[in-house]
């Protein structure tokens, strides 16, 4: 069973990845331009309040922080999963998917991360347009992590399924919320400045509330179970 103290510990980095991405993202962006697309002349403005910002640098150690919880939330799911095994070949298949496209996530946030220090560094003596294209490179990042989170979601809540983890709401929302991540991840691409980011947080609603499920009742997904995620889920898309 997945129910020792450090199972359920394992389980809720799921969720403490969503909250501490959310909480640090929104302590690193918080004076500068919300913007879609900002002119160089705002990303260096922006660049040195971050540089002189007490809460920009706590922002993103919460970050970092949250993308670290994520690389044990996979550890988590490779384990429960594989001592779960569901129905062959076909949870397998779903289970390795899910580990392999939550680690290119991480990949890319990582790598997202080089243009933005190469631009707090430089600050003082880049011109507006390389701030600009720089910025740039990590707006195209975000919007290309959509895709294998997209990817991520929908697998994990198949193999989850599979091995009776969550129940059928659960894995189907998931289902759909991994199909249509998918489909806005490559619209996006196409016009990362207008790309719409509803898709990819929904997929952390989902990965949150997943998350807090199999640390306070891991076992078996009966719809009985399954009952009190779904409400759960609403409200937070609501929020």
């Amino acid at each position: 069973m997945l129910s020792t103290a450090r199972d359920r510990i394992a389980a809720a980095t799921g969720a403490a990845f969503v909250v501490l991405i959310i909480i640090g993202n929104t302590l690193s962006v918080a004076g500068t331009s919300q913007g879609s697309h900002p002119s160089g002349a705002q990303v260096l403005k922006d660049a040195a309040h971050q540089a002189s910002s007490a809460s920009a640098h706590v922002g993103f150690v919460l970050e970092f922080a949250g993308l670290t919880a994520f690389l044990g939330f996979l550890g988590y799911l490779t384990f429960a999963l594989s001592r779960r095994p569901g129905d062959g070949d076909r949870s397998r298949v779903a289970a390795g998917t899910a580990i392999v496209a939550g680690i290119v996530m991480i990949a890319i946030k990582l790598g997202s991360i080089a243009p933005s220090g190469a631009l707090l560094m430089d600050r003082h003596h880049i011109s507006p347009q390389l701030a600009q294209v720089l910025n740039d490179m990590n707006g195209v990042s975000f919007v290309m992590s959509w895709l294998p989170f997209a990817v991520f979601i929908a697998a994990a809540a198949t193999a989850l399924r599979h091995a009776s983890l969550v129940g059928k709401p659960t894995a189907y929302l998931g289902i759909f919320i991994g199909v249509v991540g998918l489909v806005v991840s490559l619209v996006g691409l196409d016009d990362p400045v207008n790309a719409n980011p509803m898709a990819f947080l929904l997929g952390l609603v989902w990965t949150l509330v997943v998350s807090v499920r199999l640390a306070v009742r891991p076992g078996t997904g009966s719809p009985a179970e399954d009952s009190l995620l779904v409400p759960d889920a609403r409200v937070a898309v609501n929020a």
